[in-house]
């Protein structure tokens, strides 16, 4: 009764899980109910006296389950559960309470034919009770004991599927089982023999193997496959104009409305002219905006767009270098037009006198020094000017007392 109970609350989980399942994962379902039968042969003779009767112990015609989920084609996972009373001839005992649960592969040789063999692996769990407080005569003088009756189990074999419909056949397979124990090599292993009847879900369909080609045979799934695929290209059909006039649109973009389309269009997003290739120019000076250093005023190509730039002279009186309050106030206007706005430029300091002789230059040089300590105190970069020294000059002659100065020019 209690092995009845088990069945029971195994199919019940099983079919339980399976049919919560869309229809292809029922298709990597199937299971095995049969019936089993223990084979305890002579010992160290594991094909000696197969066939005869008392070796083999039938169990009734439900004593085996196995559910088994296929991962890949020719490849399935399964668990095997066997229970039952047996009979052991080579320990001399009989109605001994039997159990067999292994978890292993199957490897199939000619997936969902009608013939369908396979091979099988596995390894798991073993119980027998009849071998407590007995001995097992192995020759006139040796006698092997254990009084375990639970045992780690390898086994393996063959089976083979016969399916009468896709879904529905007989199963008969056949395994050995090695049961591991101290001092023990093969005084316990059996064969367990398997027939009974296979059911495998949802709607597969047969393959036919000739001359090594798969031929499928045409079923109401093949139909809606087929169905399915000419869905699939024609939508694959129409992505493919749409991809194509989406890039047709692309390519005839033109974002700005300039007449320059995008692909060619060197400022995209800003309406330009043809001649600078869609960029504009907007300080009309002749030099396009991504080239123009200063593209709000009116510059010269030689100054990357810029202007000229000319600030006042720093003037200094009679034989001094010393700067008046007047002219530090003016440097301070020309260091933030240095650093704002002609960032990138460089500079020349250029001192000059009104005389000429031999401290002439000495002190032109002290005059741009002067200058140049100023603006670097005011933040300008060092690094932007360079120093001269020029004496008196030949603009000195014009007006008096213009010669002692200091300019500030554009470095070219």
């Amino acid at each position: 009764m209690k092995n009845v109970n088990f069945f029971i609350i195994a199919l019940f989980a099983f079919f339980s899980s399976v049919f919560s399942q869309d229809s292809k994962e029922k298709e990597k379902w199937l299971i095995r109910i049969g019936a089993h039968d223990i084979n305890y042969y002579p010992i160290k003779s594991p094909f000696k006296d197969f066939f005869i009767k008392d070796n083999n112990s039938f169990n009734p015609i439900i004593s085996n389950i196995e559910l088994e989920h296929n991962i890949k084609k020719h490849i399935g996972l399964y668990l095997d559960a066997s229970v039952g009373m047996v009979d052991n001839n080579r320990w001399k005992i009989e109605n001994i309470f039997f159990v067999k649960l292994t978890p292993g592969i199957n490897l199939y040789i000619f997936p969902n034919s009608k013939f369908d063999p396979y091979l099988r692996l596995g390894g798991g769990f073993h119980k027998f009770n009849g071998y407590q407080d007995r001995e097992l005569r192995i020759s006139e003088t040796k006698y092997f004991k254990t009084n375990r009756n639970k045992f780690f189990i390898l086994d393996g074999g063959l089976g083979v599927n016969f399916w009468i419909v896709s879904n529905f056949g007989l199963n008969i397979q056949s395994t050995y089982n090695q049961v591991f124990a101290y001092q023990s090599s093969d005084f316990l292993n059996f064969w367990k023999h398997n027939i009974g009847v296979v059911f495998r879900f949802g709607n597969l369909k047969f393959l036919k193997y000739k001359n090594n080609d798969r031929v499928s045979i045409p079923s109401t799934v093949g139909v809606e496959e087929e169905k399915n695929k000419k869905i699939e290209v024609e939508n694959k059909k129409e992505d493919k104009n749409f991809t194509e006039n989406k890039i047709c649109c692309q390519e005839n973009l033109d974002q700005d409305h300039d007449g320059v389309l995008d692909k060619e269009d060197l400022c995209p997003n800003q309406f330009g002219l043809k001649k600078f290739r869609g960029c504009p120019d907007t300080d009309l000076d002749n030099i396009p905006d991504n080239e123009d250093q200063c593209p709000k005023k009116f510059g010269k190509k030689e100054n990357q767009g810029c202007p000229d730039v000319a600030f006042r002279p720093i003037l200094f009186d009679k034989g001094r270098f010393s700067l008046s309050n007047h002219f530090l106030n003016v440097l301070d206007q020309i260091a933030e037009m240095m650093i704002n706005g002609f960032p990138s430029y460089k500079f020349y300091i250029d001192g000059y006198t009104a005389f000429h002789g031999k401290n002439s230059k000495t002190l032109s040089i002290k005059r741009a020094n002067v200058v140049f300590e100023a603006l670097v105190s005011r933040g300008v970069d060092p690094s932007r000017i360079e120093i001269r020294g020029f004496g008196a000059g030949k603009k000195n002659k014009k007006k008096k007392g213009k010669g002692r100065r200091v300019e500030i020019t554009i470095k070219k």
